[in-house]
């Protein structure tokens, strides 16, 4: 099943609007199939590693992230597929919130003679189905075990569900998409243990800081591969000039954009910065303001409205429209501050009915040096002072805590 979600992850961009799927037929303990889906009106998942397993597929079983489509729509029902191509046993981690699927397609594909397990069971068992019986396992290669003892299953039953838990976080922008028909916005930020997050010079301008280590670092870009789109702020874009590509990660690089508020960027400014240089899909600007200079190297989307709340909203509206699921948003300390802001918060909620953002991924790094680091360098002079990180709202929720080297990870949802 993790071999399923990593075949999911090069489905992102590709698949949009439909889910990002990945799904593998497995014979005799060995891969013989493996897909993704395709674009739109093209194959799914599914019939991907059907077609890949050809005749080995008759008696196979096939892992699938999300519960196989069954019924009629720019493609055929993967049900249909399945079954004519005499899998076994189907197991899928997910379950689809689209009504047009949700618990119909179990009843048809055992109707059919197949059996079925669903969630954390299909995970856990998608550890352990060769060697379930408990008897000698000689043909497994992919597992690399004889039998199980009770130790091996209970380790095996433990990979499952952790393996559930990341389908789980993997399908959570898909599930808020097909029950809201909008985009999921998640917020990455990481703070110093004294709560710094960059620092100024004498001029205010924002200078960056190193806080997080390579493991934190990993996890974020695996979340960049997870999403459909990834924003920075003007003022990020600025003093980092970042590329905002998925580098320590498999998977394909999310769409970049850029929130520019009230700044217009100047021909100069668009010659150096590597977002606009890229040669990959052009970048998507919002702002406020005229964008002349951008004619050329992005797409530009003007937002009329007087406030941040309403504009921020029109380009959600604007992104749900494209069909994306996920949003990913690094933002700096005034993009921050203004998302966070109860009074805009409470503005979206009253004309939208809907949060600035969904989920805030919060890394706080343990290691003091990053702050001594930055004191030196406010004594040299070489920065004014260090940049805090905005108050966070009072009523936010706290629901998952990590922790990879010196970084811990705390997860938040809106009250």
């Amino acid at each position: 099943m993790q071999f399923a979600l990593e075949q999911a992850f090069f489905a992102i961009g590709e698949s949009r609007p439909n889910p990002a799927v990945g799904a593998v037929v497995v014979k005799d303990g060995i891969v013989v199939g493996k897909g993704r889906t395709q674009r739109p009106g093209s194959a799914h998942a599914e019939v991907m590693a059907l077609r890949d397993a050809g005749e080995l597929a008759r008696g196979a079983s096939i892992f699938v992230t999300l519960e196989p489509c069954c019924h009629y729509g720019r493609t055929p029902p993967c049900t249909k597929a399945i079954i004519e191509a005499g899998i076994q046993k189907v197991y899928f981690a997910h379950s689809d919130p689209n009504p047009l699927v949700h618990g119909k397609s179990r009843k048809i594909l055992e109707d059919a003679g197949i059996e079925v397990h669903e969630g954390e069971d299909a995970c856990i068992l998608a550890c352990v189905e060769d060697c379930s019986n408990g008897e000698s396992c000689t043909e497994c290669r992919v597992f690399e075990f004889t039998s199980l003892s009770p130790q091996d299953r209970a380790a095996r039953e433990a990979e499952g569900r952790a393996v559930f838990a990341e389908v789980e976080r993997y399908f959570e922008a898909y599930d808020y998409f097909v029950r809201t028909k909008r985009t999921f916005v998640e917020v990455k930020s990481a703070i110093s243990q004294d709560g710094f997050m960059g620092s100024v010079d004498a001029s205010d301008k924002r200078l960056p800081l190193a806080i997080t280590k390579q493991g934190a670092n990993c996890w974020n870009h695996e979340f960049r591969a997870m999403s459909d789109a990834i924003l920075v702020g003007a003022g990020t874009l600025l003093a980092d000039n970042p590329g905002l590509d998925v580098r320590y990660a498999a998977g394909n690089n999310p769409v970049k954009i850029v929130w520019a508020g009230h700044h217009e960027f100047s021909a100069d400014e668009i010659s150096r910065l590597k977002i606009f240089s890229a040669s990959d899909v052009k970048p998507i600007v919002f702002s406020c303001v005229a964008q002349p200079n951008l004619v050329n190297v992005a797409d530009c989307v003007v937002l009329l409205h007087d406030s941040f709340a309403e504009n921020w909203c029109a380009m959600v509206d604007d992104l749900s429209a494209r069909g994306m699921h996920r949003l990913m948003v690094e933002p700096g300390a005034a993009l921050a501050r203004e998302l966070f802001n109860d009074e805009s918060r409470n503005l979206s909620q009253t004309q939208n009915a809907q949060p600035l953002w969904n989920r805030l991924d919060l890394w706080r790094s343990t290691d003091p040096s990053v702050d001594i680091a930055l004191e030196n360098l406010i004594e040299s002079g070489a920065v004014k002072a260090g940049l805090e990180y905005p108050e966070l709202p009072a009523n936010i929720v706290a629901k998952e805590s990590a922790v990879i080297g010196p970084d811990v990870l705390t997860v938040y949802y809106p009250g």
